[in-house]
């Protein structure tokens, strides 16, 4: 551990230094107000308030002030004409007795007699408040916390740790800090000084029905916020429906417009058009391969283990890549602080778990979640064959303050899933499951440079026993081991700089079987070791009130080594010859460069139109040509001599109003998405056990577009929000559907969503969800022949036809059982999923035949000319589930 930590302090060290270095062009942050621009006014008994704000709006003039230390109400008459803007202050300011100083661009008033200095101070003088935003029941950091002053809206959001620094010229202010589902905090200073403020916010309860604060209500913190970004609420997600009553945050994703899942049964989730591999899902920072329990049905987050989670569609932070179609950025919970917590509990398919407490109050603390599944001995007992089957999830999560300026957090997760049976004398069975470690410093310099070091591994691995107790098996995994530094500069709340470091190495097994005789045989396939190297700069800037840009760079170097061979291809994919690499040496090396820029401006009061340009690349993809919705199986495969980086030019146009008095916000986006080097499969390629695994691969590009519309009430008794998409997303891949352009797998035009929460009573809550998507595309024969009796279907085209549409409601009642709000607190939770029993169609077949009994046969008498049919099986119909879960 303190090996890490002392790599940790050479990496960050390293890292200022080079950034630095790259950065030593850019010019001066601050720029002067022009105070010789002509302009022309008329102020007839006006408030020096409405004066200030109308100078500030013709004029650009930033003004700080306190309307404690100046005169803002007195009255004003005055009238110019082409007069420069100096002159009209002398002559307005003289009328109220003040005087201004220019500082970092600030025109800074105060009461006095002397002349404003004409020119800006040669090194202006700011001070800087900082801290952490926390809840003050349990002390767990707040992300996205808004921190302003409220004399000029000016301000910021804290970061994913909560730290927050605001810099400004000396004076005295108000400052105000708001999250959604919690009281606002104000306080005032007197900023002479470089100053500390750790605040603690006030939960409110989750039905309460006043309009406390909009998560998008304050002019100047806005601007600049990424377009294309959707927040999950944790505590939203736990009133929803679910499968079986598992209340999962990914499979909520389905309430956002843009995102659908494949069917049924799937964690297969599509963003905006692109395959599932090009999502990046990130658990405090650690990626997870597979998220998968039961082949698809549920995901193994443990719901109460997430604290916050972000989903970017477009205009991507600097410091994410390596997928080209979303992040997902999950962020757990640190633990309580104050005092020892929990929650329990109980379903008809799991039992859950989780404590939390200070080891140090207010120093340390720690949270640990449970969960495993309770079907299995249900299943036993229906098939004495099966010995096991069930699946655990564990999550834990430390952190310690280190002094005031540093902290450490260390995170552990596990999920795993267990299917063993002894159908004759040999046991065989499935066994697969995601591992990940991740530790964060997060370490303060001064006041307004930020940094976190992170190290994690993160590991999926999949085994197909057929033989488990000589641990006979097919195994496929990936492994990836991450050091990584990055910084935050707040140099002002208009300006601000990110940047870092990333080395990364990857471990990728493509799928052999587990015996000693097959190590060296026709039959194994090569294993990859891989590396990375990530630079990344970005710089945010608000240029005027009305008018923020974000642009950045990053520089990317891929590299993959041996002990591995490799097969050469010809122009026909025939395997020609076979280069075997010694242990250590590089046979694949490529650069790259992802530029990224973002333009935000007002159009009136808190609306925004933002247009944002990302360049990504993608080196990683899993190789699977299946189309079914039951997803444990991965093959995953590093770019490389024979597999092109996967890359795409995202462009989107999104518009932002917010109405913070009724609680309402509108988001809309259009975007337009150029993919490249996109993933397809010959046909009846052999996925398995198959050197010649990247021989049966094709590439080509794709093009996704589309129209987005999410509307949102975030409180009051009845919240909610609507979402609807329309979009298209094509393909067009060597060799296949006769090199013509064809709907891709993902392509699903009409995405329509609905989910509304009605508090009934301060103890009764209902929730409303509802889905309706456009159908999977798929191949279907466009004829039949007859060869000696039996009917032989004919496909001509790729993904010509559609699976029937995707329907689904769901309602949720959620009862606390206790009248008063006490420690102790009991919930119960009804549950119907799919409550109108829709019959949502996951597989199609057209082999089959009616029998006498009316049921259906795959035809054995092939000399019979019977009619083949087309059969639909669907996953499930109407769930309900009944969960009871205490709170401590």
């Amino acid at each position: 551990m303190l090996n890490h930590l002392y790599i940790m302090v050479y990496l960050q060290r390293f890292t200022i230094i080079l950034i630095l270095l790259l950065l030593s062009g850019i010019p001066s942050f601050s720029q002067a107000p022009d105070l010789t621009q002509k302009i022309t006014v008329h102020y007839s008994n006006l408030s020096l308030e409405s004066v200030l704000k109308d100078l500030s709006r013709s004029a650009g003039i930033r003004f700080s002030y306190s309307p404690d230390a100046i005169p803002v109400n007195i009255r004003i008459n005055y009238n110019a004409v082409n007069k420069s803007t100096e002159e009209v202050l002398k002559d307005i300011f003289s009328q109220a007795g003040i005087r201004y100083t220019v500082v970092a661009g600030y025109l800074v008033l105060k009461t006095g007699e002397e002349e404003p200095p004409l020119v800006k101070p040669a090194r202006p003088e700011l001070y800087t408040i900082s801290g952490v935003v926390s809840d003050s029941s349990n002390r767990e950091v707040l992300i996205g916390a808004a921190v302003y002053i409220r004399e000029t809206g000016i301000g910021t959001y804290s970061n994913n740790y909560g730290f927050f620094s605001i810099s400004q010229p000396a004076g005295v202010y108000t400052f105000e800090t708001s999250h959604l589902g919690y009281s606002i905090e104000s306080r005032s200073f007197t900023l002479q000084d470089n100053t500390t403020w750790n605040v603690n916010l006030k939960p409110l309860p989750y039905t309460v029905s006043e309009v406390i604060v909009s998560s998008a209500s304050n002019e100047g913190l806005i601007l600049n916020l990424p377009a294309a970004r959707s927040n999950m609420e944790a505590k939203s997600v736990q009133h929803h429906a679910a499968a079986l009553g598992e209340t999962d945050m990914l499979k909520s994703l389905d309430l956002l417009p843009g995102i659908s899942f494949q069917s049924d049964g799937s964690s297969y989730f599509f963003v905006r058009g692109g395959s599932h591999d090009q999502n990046l899902i990130l658990l405090d920072e650690a990626p997870i391969y597979n998220p998968t329990h039961l082949l698809g049905l549920f995901t193994p987050i443990i719901p109460e283990a997430v604290k916050h989670t972000e989903i970017y569609k477009a205009d991507f932070p600097i410091q994410y890549g390596g997928r080209l179609s979303s992040v997902m950025d999950i962020r757990t919970r640190d633990g309580n602080m104050e005092r020892f917590s929990g929650t329990a509990n109980i379903g008809i398919v799991s039992t859950r778990l989780s404590i939390e407490g200070p080891f140090k109050k207010d120093a340390s603390s720690y949270f640990v979640s449970f969960r495993r599944s309770t079907f299995g001995s249900v299943v036993k007992l229906l098939n004495p064959a099966v010995e096991a089957f069930h699946f655990t999830d564990f999550n834990a999560k430390f952190n310690i303050k280190i002094g005031k300026r540093d902290r450490l957090f260390l995170t552990l997760f596990s999920g795993k899933d267990v299917f063993r049976q002894k159908p004759s004398d040999v046991r065989n069975g499935l066994e697969w499951g995601n591992n990940s470690l991740t530790l964060r410093w997060n370490h303060l310099y001064g006041s307004r440079l930020f940094s976190n070091t992170t190290f994690y591994t993160s590991k999926y691995d999949y085994a197909l026993y057929t033989d488990y107790d000589k641990k006979i098996y097919w195994n496929s995994d990936i492994t990836s081991s991450n050091l990584k530094t990055a910084f935050t500069w707040y140099y002002n709340p208009r300006h601000k700089l990110d940047f870092g470091l990333n080395l990364g190495v990857y471990f990728f097994n493509p799928g052999n079987y587990n015996l000693p005789e097959l190590t060296n045989s026709a039959l194994h396939v090569s294993e990859v070791n891989s590396g990375e190297i990530v630079l990344y700069a970005g710089y945010e800037q608000q240029i005027t009130d009305w008018l923020g840009v974000k642009y950045g760079l990053r520089f990317s170097n891929w590299g993959n080594y041996g002990e591995a061979f490799s097969i050469v291809y010809d122009e026909a994919y025939n395997p020609v010859s076979r280069e075997e690499y010694a242990k250590g040496e590089r046979y694949y090396s490529k650069n790259f460069l992802e530029p990224r820029i973002s333009v935000s401006f007002k159009t009136g009061h808190l609306a925004y139109i933002k247009a944002s340009y990302n360049r990504t690349t993608q080196h990683i993809n899993q190789i699977n040509n299946s189309i079914s919705p039951l997803n444990s199986l991965e093959v995953w495969l590093p770019s490389g001599p024979n597999i092109k980086p996967q890359s795409a030019h995202i462009v989107n146009l999104g518009f932002l109003k917010s109405w913070p008095e009724r609680s309402v916000e509108v988001f809309a986006d259009l975007y337009y998405k150029r993919m490249y080097n996109q993933v397809g499969y010959s046909y009846h390629a052999e996925m398995l056990l198959n050197p010649y695994l990247e021989g049966e691969l094709r590439q080509g590009d794709g093009t996704a577009y589309g129209f987005e519309v999410l509307l949102k009430k975030t409180q009051g008794k009845i919240s909610g929000q609507f979402g609807f998409a329309y979009s298209h997303s094509f393909l067009k891949i060597e060799d296949l559907n006769n090199n013509r352009q064809y709907p891709s797998h993902q392509d699903k035009p009409l995405d329509i969503s609905l989910s509304v929460d009605y508090a009934v009573r301060p103890r009764w809550t209902l929730n409303l969800n509802v889905v309706y998507t456009s159908g999977m595309t798929l191949s279907t024969p466009t004829g039949f022949y007859y060869y000696r009796g039996k009917q032989v279907p004919v496909y001509d085209e790729q993904n010509n036809d559609r699976l029937p549409d995707y329907k689904r409601v769901d309602l949720a009642s959620t009862w606390r059982l206790n009248k008063k709000q006490k420690r102790f607190e009991h919930y119960l939770t009804l549950a119907f999923y799919n409550l109108l029993a829709t019959k949502n169609y996951a597989f199609l077949n057209f082999n089959k035949t009616t029998g006498n009994d009316e049921k259906y046969y795959v035809p054995a008498d092939t000399y019979n000319m019977e009619e083949q049919i087309v059969t639909y099986r669907y996953m499930y119909s109407m769930i309900p589930s009944l969960n009871y879960s205490l709170k401590f």
